[in-house]
C-alpha cells in the first residue's frame, strides 16, 4: 500500500512538473512573440518609416512661418523712387483656439471692428471659420497693429508685412505696373522684373504646445529671407512728368479718346519717358479701368500712316532706285488694282522732286517710288527697321505688330503699306524707325532698365543695347535732311513741330483706324501722330506722340505736332542739349496756338470701295 501511494504521489508530481514546464514554455513563447512584434514595430517606426513619423511629430509640435523678403525698389535714372515697400501690420486669428478656450467671438469682434474698419458681423464670420488661421486685415498701418497687439486678445495675432507703395503719385503707372497684396508683380515692370525684385523668402520654425501655444523656451530655427534687388530704370522723372502733362493737355484740347508718347535717348536707346492715357493710380487698382492699365506705347498697335513713308524712302535711296532731287510725275489721282489713291492736297505742279514728295507727304508720289522698290524689298526693309517683332525693350506683353509676308499681300498691299496703311506697329517700334535714322542708320534696341544696385548700393549697369545696321550712314543722313524740310520747308506738313533754336526732323502721320466690326476702316476715325528727332545735325532725342481719334481736326501735324514740340523743347532743355542756333533760342517767343492753316498731312482721300 505504501509503495502504491508513493507511486501515485510521484506520478502527480511529474504531471505537475510537466504542466509547469508547458506553462513556462507558453509564457516564454508569448514573451518571445511580443518581443518580436515590438521589435518589428520599433524597426518600422525608427528605421523604415522614421521620416514619416518624424514629419508627423514635427507637424504636431512645430510651426513654420514664412518670412517674406523685402521687395526691391524701382528707381528712376536719377535715384528717385517710383516703387518701394513700407512696413505694415497684418492681423490674423486662430478660430479653433477660440472654440477650444470657449471665447465668445462677438466680444473679440466688437473690440477689433473700430480698429480694422470692418463690420462686427463680418469679423464674427471669420472668427467662426473652421480653420486654424484666418486673415482679419492685411497691410494696415503699423499703428493699427500696435493697437491690436495692446488688446492682448486670445487667438488674435499681429504679423509684420511689407506694403507696396508708389511715391511718385502714379507717375509712369503703366510702365511701372503694380504688385499684388502678396508681393508678386502682376503688371508692368513689377511683373517683368519680378525675379529680380522679389528675392527669396525665409522661414522661422517654432515649437508649440498641443493647443498651439508657442513654447518660448524652445529653440528657434531661423533661415533669414534674401531681399530683392533694387532696379534703376532709364526713365527720367522730370521728363516723364512733363510728357504726361503735355499729353494730357493734348488729349483734352483735341477731344481725343486717348494718347501715347515716348522719349528715347538716341545714343543709347534708353527710354526716358513713356506715357499713355487714360491712366490710373497703382495704389488704387480697384478703381482702375482695365483699358487704363495698358501701356499703349508698347502693347497697342496702330496703322502708322505717313510716318511709314520714311521706310519706303530709305529702301528706295539705299538701293539706288531714286535720288533726292529726281523729278517724279505726281498726278491728282493714281489707281492701283481696284483702288484709286490721291493726296489730301494735290500739288499745283505735275512733277515733284522726291525731296518735295516727302516734304509734302504725297501719297501718290510715294506709291510711284514704292513700285520701284517692290514687295519683297519693302518687306525686307520693314523688318530691318524693326517691324514684325517686339523691340525687346523688356516690357512684358510687348506687341510684335502686324506685318504680313509678301506672299499674303494683295494687289493693293504694296501701295497701302508704303504709305502706312495695312501694316501695324506700336509707337515704340515707330519711334525706333526714327532713332535708326538719327543714329546714322543703326537700329538700336530700346531699353527700360539702366542697371541693378548691388549690396553696397553701387550700380551694376545693364549690358549695352544690341544694335544692327539697317541702312548706310549716307542714306540715313539724306533721309534726316529730307525730314527737316517737313518742319522747316515752305510746304512742310508740320511747321507747328518746330522747337525754337533747334533744327527738328520728323514726319507727320494721319491714318484711318481699321473697323472692329466690319471689313475696311472706321468712318471718321483717325490716329494723328508725329515722330521726330532733334537737333538734326547731331540728334540727341527722339520723341513720338499719337492721339487716338482727335476731333474735329484729326491731322497729325495739327494735333500731335504741337505736343511733340512742347515735349521735345522741355526734354532738350532738361538734358542740356546745346541748341542749333543759340541766338534764336534766346530770342524765341512762346509757341503760338495751332494754326489750322498749316499744311496738313492727310490720309488717302476717301474712295468708293469696290471689292475685287
Amino acid at each position: 500500500m505504501r509503495r502504491r501511494a508513493g507511486w501515485r504521489k510521484g506520478c502527480a508530481a511529474a504531471v505537475a512538473r510537466a504542466r509547469s514546464r508547458r506553462r513556462l514554455s507558453l509564457l516564454l513563447g508569448g514573451y518571445l512573440a511580443l518581443t518580436l512584434v515590438m521589435g518589428y514595430r520599433l524597426v518600422m517606426i525608427q528605421v523604415v518609416d522614421a521620416a514619416e513619423y518624424r514629419g508627423l511629430g514635427d507637424r504636431q509640435t512645430q510651426r513654420e512661418i514664412a518670412l517674406a523678403p523685402r521687395r526691391g525698389k524701382l528707381y528712376d535714372r536719377t535715384g528717385e523712387p517710383l516703387a518701394m515697400s513700407l512696413a505694415s501690420a497684418t492681423i490674423y486669428a486662430d478660430p479653433r483656439q477660440l472654440r477650444t478656450d470657449r471665447i465668445d467671438p462677438y466680444g473679440v469682434a466688437a473690440q477689433l471692428a473700430p480698429l480694422l474698419d470692418r463690420p462686427v458681423a463680418s469679423l464674427v464670420d471669420a472668427l467662426r471659420a473652421d480653420a486654424s488661421f484666418v486673415y482679419l486685415a492685411r497691410q494696415v498701418p503699423r499703428q493699427v497693429g500696435e493697437q491690436v497687439a495692446a488688446l492682448r486678445l486670445p487667438g488674435v495675432g499681429v504679423l509684420s508685412e511689407a506694403r507696396r507703395v508708389y511715391p511718385a503719385d502714379g507717375l509712369a503707372a503703366q510702365v511701372v505696373g503694380f504688385a499684388g497684396i502678396d508681393g508678386t508683380g502682376l503688371a508692368g515692370l513689377e511683373a517683368g522684373l519680378d525675379d529680380v525684385l522679389s528675392g527669396e523668402p525665409g522661414r522661422l520654425r517654432l515649437e508649440r504646445a498641443p493647443r498651439g501655444l508657442e513654447i518660448s523656451a524652445a529653440p528657434r530655427e531661423v533661415t533669414p529671407p534674401i531681399p530683392g534687388r533694387d532696379v534703376v530704370l532709364t526713365l527720367d522723372r522730370e521728363i516723364q512728368a512733363a510728357t504726361e502733362r503735355v499729353l494730357r493737355e493734348a488729349v483734352r484740347r483735341n477731344r481725343a479718346k486717348g494718347g501715347s508718347a515716348v522719349v528715347l535717348d538716341v545714343p543709347t536707346g534708353e527710354v526716358l519717358a513713356m506715357a499713355s492715357l487714360p491712366t490710373y493710380r497703382p495704389d488704387d487698382i480697384a478703381a482702375a479701368r482695365p483699358d487704363a492699365r495698358r501701356n499703349r506705347a508698347a502693347t497697342d498697335v496702330y496703322e502708322p500712316g505717313s510716318v511709314n513713308k520714311v521706310i519706303t524712302a530709305a529702301a528706295a535711296l539705299e538701293d539706288g532706285l531714286v535720288t533726292p532731287n529726281e523729278r517724279i510725275r505726281v498726278p491728282d489721282g493714281y489707281k492701283v488694282g481696284w483702288k484709286r489713291f490721291s493726296d489730301a492736297h494735290p500739288a499745283k505742279r505735275t512733277k515733284l522732286t522726291f525731296r518735295r514728295i516727302i516734304e509734302r507727304s504725297s501719297n501718290v508720289g510715294t506709291i510711284k517710288v514704292a513700285e520701284r522698290v517692290g514687295p519683297q524689298r519693302l518687306y525686307r526693309y520693314l523688318q530691318r527697321f524693326g517691324y514684325g517683332r517686339p523691340t525687346g525693350s523688356g516690357f512684358p506683353g510687348e506687341s510684335a505688330g502686324l506685318l504680313a509676308a509678301p506672299a499674303d499681300w494683295s494687289n493693293t498691299s504694296l501701295p497701302t503699306i508704303a504709305i502706312g496703311q495695312g501694316v501695324s506697329a506700336t509707337l515704340l517700334q515707330v519711334a525706333g524707325v526714327f532713332e535708326t535714322i538719327a543714329t546714322g542708320g543703326e537700329w538700336v534696341q530700346p531699353t527700360l532698365v539702366r542697371g541693378v544696385l548691388d549690396d553696397d548700393g553701387r550700380l551694376d549697369p545693364a549690358p549695352a543695347s544690341p544694335r544692327r545696321r539697317a541702312v548706310s550712314e549716307r542714306t540715313a543722313r539724306t533721309i534726316a535732311d529730307m525730314l527737316v524740310s517737313v518742319v522747316e520747308g515752305r510746304q512742310g506738313t508740320c511747321p507747328l513741330c518746330a522747337v525754337p533754336g533747334y533744327r527738328v526732323g520728323g514726319k507727320t502721320g494721319t491714318a484711318q483706324k481699321p473697323s472692329e466690326k466690319r471689313r475696311g476702316y472706321e468712318r471718321g476715325a483717325y490716329v494723328g501722330s508725329f515722330v521726330g528727332f532733334a537737333p538734326a545735325e547731331d540728334p540727341a532725342l527722339v520723341v513720338g506722340v499719337t492721339l487716338d481719334e482727335p476731333r474735329p481736326v484729326y491731322y497729325g501735324g495739327l494735333t500731335a505736332g504741337p505736343a511733340f514740340a512742347e515735349i521735345m523743347d522741355f526734354a532738350l532743355s532738361h538734358r542740356r542739349v546745346p541748341p542749333s542756333d543759340p541766338h534764336a533760342r534766346a530770342t524765341a517767343q512762346p509757341a503760338a496756338a495751332a494754326d489750322t492753316a498749316a499744311a496738313p498731312d492727310g490720309p488717302p482721300a476717301p474712295v468708293r470701295r469696290r471689292e475685287p
